[in-house]
């Protein structure tokens, strides 16, 4: 658990981040990820549920495999880095205990600990990726920028950086840097890092890592070509600006992790615990252009209809919405709501 001072939190996001929102010149035409998207989904499609004929997210390529039964992911895009970024107030106010804002927030503040690691300036010296592109993915630990890279220039720099090779192939490189356990993974279209996870002693990030650049370059299946259940998550979600999706092959979510049904301002956890009962939820967040107004919506589904409790989620979700509203059916719901006003100040 990691305390959550929101002046230092949001300069680590802010200093973290400036990198994929503004790596390049902002692009006048890429969007802001609050229209409509063919390939990723609107955030006001309504609130249809639909997880047969839906658009699966751009990034979805990149999310790989799993040996766990859990899987998390988050996702977001350079437009809303941007926007994020931009804010002047974002260090003030007090924060949402909405789990429908909360639990991206702490994803975006999450993401700018990729500032951090030891190939940062690596990444920052050979990334080519053209403004306004850029999409930002946590999966399981691995973080993974999806761009344009220019991949011998990176392992040379990861070299001279003191990493090792681990593997090297025409498609991609793995290096780990033994001092600080960091493993990196390139290719022409992907960075992707993560460092040893200190709550789990199984956690291997060399294997990790190779793992998530394999899957980009088409060597193993994207984890939606092997689940049925995820892929239906996907496609009935909406993907853009700021996503996010808890998801577990077992019956239920282990109450025991789910957190609490709303977000504790003073530290960095996620709140599912409106979820207790499901085993999937994806939720996504748009901020509107120019301001901290925003549109949210979240998919939840059950392994049978005698799980779903909308009294509980009624009472944790949109509960700081202007408007809000709730759809059911079946063994799924489907939430979707707007807010008005600056989401960080009082």
């Amino acid at each position: 658990m990691t305390e959550f001072p929101r002046r230092n939190a949001l300069s680590l996001l802010g200093a973290g981040m400036a990198f994929l929102a503004g790596c390049s010149e902002s692009s006048t035409d890429g969007g802001n990820g609050n229209g409509p998207d063919t390939e990723s989904g609107s955030p006001n499609d309504g609130i249809e549920i639909d997880g047969e004929s839906g658009a699966l997210p751009s990034y979805a390529s990149y999310l790989p495999e799993s040996e766990r039964t859990g899987y998390f992911y988050g996702a977001i895009d350079a437009e809303t880095l941007q926007t994020l970024t931009d804010d002047e107030g974002a260090t003030e106010g007090s924060e949402p205990t909405d789990p429908l804002i909360g639990n991206p927030v702490i994803m975006a503040i999450l993401f700018g600990r990729i500032g951090t690691v030891a190939s940062f300036d690596a990444y920052k010296e050979n990334d080519d990726t053209p403004g306004g592109d850029g999409v930002l993915i946590d999966a399981n630990g691995v973080y993974t920028i999806v761009g344009r890279y220019d991949r011998s220039g990176f392992t040379d720099d990861l070299e001279s950086a003191g990493f090792t090779a681990e593997t090297v192939n025409d498609d991609y490189a793995v290096y780990a840097d033994d001092e600080s356990g960091e493993a990196v993974g390139i290719t022409d279209e992907v960075f992707a890092v993560t460092t040893p996870n200190p709550n789990n002693d199984a956690f291997d990030p060399i294997s990790a890592v190779k793992r998530t650049v394999a899957t980009a370059v088409g060597d193993r299946k994207p984890k939606y070509e092997t689940d049925d259940d995820f892929e239906w998550l996907l496609r009935a979600s909406s993907t853009a600006g700021m996503t996010l999706c808890r998801y577990t092959e077992t019956e239920t979510f282990d109450a025991g992790t789910i957190g609490s049904e709303q977000v504790n301002s003073s530290t960095l956890e996620f709140a599912f615990g409106a979820c207790e009962g499901a085993n999937g939820v994806h939720q996504q967040l748009s901020l509107v252009d120019g301001s901290m107004t925003a549109t949210a919506s979240a998919i939840v589904t059950y392994a049978d209809e005698s799980r779903v409790s909308m009294d509980r989620l009624k009472a944790a979700l949109g509960t700081e919405a202007s408007s809000v509203a709730f759809n059911r059916d079946g063994s799924t719901v489907a939430i979707d709501a707007e807010y008005d006003g600056d989401l960080v100040e009082e």
